[in-house]
């Protein structure tokens, strides 16, 4: 059987992690809209969902307490 001798480029590398990682950290709020009220927290994207569920709340949403 050849030997068979592997390079650099052969190898699989572990990704690199960010210099100054941040992670996202959801903050809980009571919210209330049109016929709902629940805690809820705004994800990544800036979209406002159900904390229970993660269903996208629509509408014009009041921040109550945070």
């Amino acid at each position: 059987m050849p030997e068979t001798s592997t390079t650099t480029s052969d190898q699989v590398f572990a990704a690199k992690r960010p210099s100054n990682p941040k992670p996202f950290v959801f903050q809980f709020c009571l919210v209330q809209g049109i016929n709902f009220r629940c805690v809820a927290y705004c994800d990544q994207q800036g979209t406002w969902r159900d904390a229970s569920n993660q269903e996208e709340l629509f509408g014009d949403i009041q921040i109550l307490k945070c």
